[in-house]
């Protein structure tokens, strides 16, 4: 083929989809009860953000933190899925390049939507093997009573050993907070200064010794099909 048989070929392949992303686009904004003909002049890329941002309102309005209900999901663009995909698939941390020419998307739409998906979809994928370093990795599970949930959040904070603090919600779980500890007196002496925290009712414990096995084909199931 001559080298303007190829770039018809590629104009044409790049044509396509586009069109087939566009279609998916309007289709998912009417999905969510939008007239998608009102947006016949944006940019596929501006569709994709547009949908990404809509949800995100609607998500946002959905979450009642007051009782911790749960928002029944996202709907992300077929582009969106395809790279969320590929970042959990793959083993290491691949470039955006590297993305964008496996997944035949532009660079930047990689690059741009890349980080947008990172921060919102996906935890952080590298930490330490504490126990290398002989340290112990203590997740404590604290019980609030009555107080102010924002000055009991402030103390567990400052506490020098502290690594995390998450907000949870469950059976007499309202904190998660996770310590790296060096000695069974690091632990005692922990213990004690999160238990002595005024508004804290109760604790318990656990340590994390070892990763047994991680199912990455439940992400992917959840992200869905593009």
């Amino acid at each position: 083929m001559s080298n303007n048989g190829q770039a018809t070929s590629t104009v044409e392949t790049a044509t396509h989809v586009r069109d087939v992303s566009r279609q998916a686009a309007v289709a998912e904004l009417e999905n969510i009860g939008v007239n998608a003909s009102l947006f016949e002049s944006l940019t596929v890329d501006q569709l994709s953000d547009l949908l990404y941002n809509l949800n995100r309102v609607i998500i946002n309005s959905n979450a009642n933190p007051m009782n911790h209900q749960r928002t029944k999901g996202v709907v992300l663009s077929a582009v969106d899925r395809k790279i969320l995909k590929a970042l959990l698939e793959c083993g290491g941390n691949p470039s955006s390049l590297q993305l964008s020419r496996e997944l035949d998307i532009p660079l930047t739409t990689v690059q741009r939507r890349r980080k947008r998906l990172e921060e919102e979809f996906i935890s952080e994928s590298y930490s330490l093997r504490y126990e290398k370093f002989g340290k112990r990795h203590i997740t404590f599970i604290v019980s609030l009573g009555v107080g102010d949930r924002y000055e009991v959040t402030k103390e567990i904070l400052v506490l020098e050993k502290v690594s995390a603090l998450t907000s949870t919600f469950g059976d007499g779980a309202d904190l998660k907070v996770e310590a790296i500890l060096d000695s069974n007196q690091e632990f005692i002496e922990i213990s004690e200064k999160i238990k002595s925290i005024s508004g804290i009712q109760k604790i318990s414990w656990f340590e994390s010794i070892e990763v047994l096995g991680r199912k990455k084909e439940t992400d992917l199931s959840i992200i869905g099909e593009e």
